[in-house]
């Protein structure tokens, strides 16, 4: 039984079983699976028809977190090699949607269409979160994702981010 202590200087331990923690691990990894899958399936196809359906070719954008912190530095968007600027006819409109609200702190349901460039960064936040959990923790990364209409694909290039310490005498 998972037991939470009190300690003296305020702080509150978890203590665990093995059996317990082992559970826990398995769990959350067949969460992190079936978050992979469901992008895959389900979230990437829909990405491709929208930016297809918008005749756009290329969405290229960077991101970087570290110190518990990230955040989606850039997005462009392009026809052939062209970089477009977004108007308002790029309007997503996908029906109910879950989102997550930043002042209640919780997932919430709606169904008002959004920006195409908040749509795109909803996606790539939910990429981040089913592929590479824990980007911006610690050191971090950082990278660049690419989704390629025209190949069908999502291309992630980035860097993570590892601190390494060593202590020598001689």
């Amino acid at each position: 039984m998972t037991e939470f202590k009190k300690e003296n200087d305020g702080s509150i331990s978890i203590h665990q079983t093995d059996e317990e923690n082992k559970k826990w691990h398995e769990e959350f990894y067949a969460r992190q699976e079936r978050k992979k899958k469901g992008f895959k399936e389900s979230v990437k196809p829909q990405i491709m028809k929208i930016l297809k359906d918008m005749k756009i070719d290329r969405v290229e954008i960077y991101y970087s977190g570290s110190g518990d912190d990230g955040s989606l530095e850039d997005a462009t968007f392009y026809v052939g090699k062209n970089t477009i600027n977004l108007t308002e006819k790029h309007i997503v409109d996908i029906g109910e949607r879950k989102y997550w609200s930043h002042t209640d702190h919780t997932y919430k349901y709606t169904t008002d269409p959004m920006d195409l460039k908040d749509y795109i960064e909803e996606m790539a936040y939910d990429y981040l979160e089913a592929f590479h959990r824990g980007w911006e923790i610690n050191e971090g990364q950082s990278g660049n994702i690419i989704f390629d209409v025209v190949k069908g694909t999502i291309l992630h290039d980035y860097v993570s981010y590892v601190e390494h310490s060593e202590v020598e005498e001689i």
